[in-house]
């Protein structure tokens, strides 16, 4: 299809935090949830939300614009998968994460000064303060835990890890991962291995699912100490635009020398395609990293896995995990 020489393409694109702006003022205030227990006419949405009707319509009329809701009869309703991730109690709820970058926000707001070094930007990256306090690290790990389970479920609907028996989960957060695992698998031990402080919370989220008994943690910084031995399969998700190219061989040597031969590692990345044309999210990512003063590269899928095979993996299978932001990659330590 022919591109349009017009300028609405370019006028949405420059004008698109004002989207993300109502999706996230929505959630904060409930608007969805007020819907889904059956509260669908406007003048009873604005009184339960607490705002005028007129106001009410005018974030309602961008909702509906968004298709976040749908109008029939004279009522709102949520859109699937708004009442499937939107709505608070659900097992699937989502809002913490998606309301958790309103500091990042500011940053948007103007890029340039912060690229050409004008404007001072803490190093370290967005989660400089969880690896420095347990407070942060456990508003992190909450913001990020539902989102990160149902990704994990998905992963053991994915792959089989009846031959396996210790997962270790490289800066694995809150072990959402683990813990999907673990309650799939009844057989699978995991370990966790992330910042001190990360793990302190993450016992918290271990412990709530009842899985104490075959999850553990591991503190330490995955460039600065040796891995525990022993794992034959290894885990890293969603984070690869933390590290630089030297950072991710670092860790991959690592990894291959404390598994078991005949294990596999999985990557879950957010890698971009060869020739750098997107996908869309990963490069995102990347450059909301740069402006939180990270130091990471961004990575091709090529480089993942020529980074796996320098560091000793073999056979590196490449597939989608979640379209449009993470790659899956796996690789294996032979025998």
């Amino acid at each position: 299809m022919k591109r349009s020489s017009g300028t609405l393409r370019l006028q949405i694109l420059a004008h698109a935090y004002r989207q993300s702006g109502a999706l996230n003022a929505a959630i904060r205030l409930d608007v969805f949830t007020v819907i889904a227990q059956g509260i669908g006419e406007i003048s009873l949405i604005a009184q339960e939300i607490g705002v005028s009707q007129q106001d009410a319509q005018k974030l309602v009329d961008v909702l509906s614009s968004l298709e976040l809701l749908e109008y029939r009869d004279g009522l709102y309703y949520n859109a699937p998968d708004v009442e499937r991730y939107l709505v608070k109690g659900g097992s699937s709820y989502a809002g913490p994460w998606l309301t958790s970058s309103v500091e990042q926000f500011k940053l948007w707001a103007d890029v340039a000064p912060v690229l050409k070094s004008e404007r001072s930007v803490p190093a370290g990256g967005k989660y400089k303060a969880a690896w420095t306090s347990v407070e942060a690290a456990r508003r992190l790990n909450q913001s990020t835990y539902s989102i990160g389970l149902r990704s994990g479920y998905s992963l053991t609907r994915r792959w089989d890890f009846t031959p396996y028996s210790l997962l270790l989960d490289l800066g694995g957060g809150s072990g959402c991962y683990s813990i999907a695992i673990a309650s799939t698998y009844p057989h699978m031990k995991a370990i966790v291995m992330d910042y001190p402080t990360i793990c302190t919370s993450t016992k918290e989220f271990i412990t709530d699912a009842g899985l104490s008994d075959r999850i553990t943690t591991y503190p330490g910084d995955l460039l600065e100490v040796d891995f525990p031995r022993g794992a034959d399969v290894m885990l890293m998700s969603s984070n690869l635009p933390d590290f630089t190219s030297s950072g991710l061989a670092n860790v991959y040597s690592k990894a291959f020398t404390a598994m078991k031969g005949g294990g596999a590692i999985i990557i879950l990345g957010e890698a971009l395609r060869d020739d750098r044309s997107g996908p869309l999210e990963p490069a995102l990512w990347n450059l909301d990293d740069a402006l939180s003063g990270s130091s990471g590269d961004s990575h091709t899928i090529s480089e993942v896995c020529q980074l796996l095979t320098q560091a000793g993996f073999r056979d590196c299978e490449v597939s989608e995990f979640v379209p449009g932001l993470l790659t899956m990659f796996v690789a294996y330590k032979l025998e």
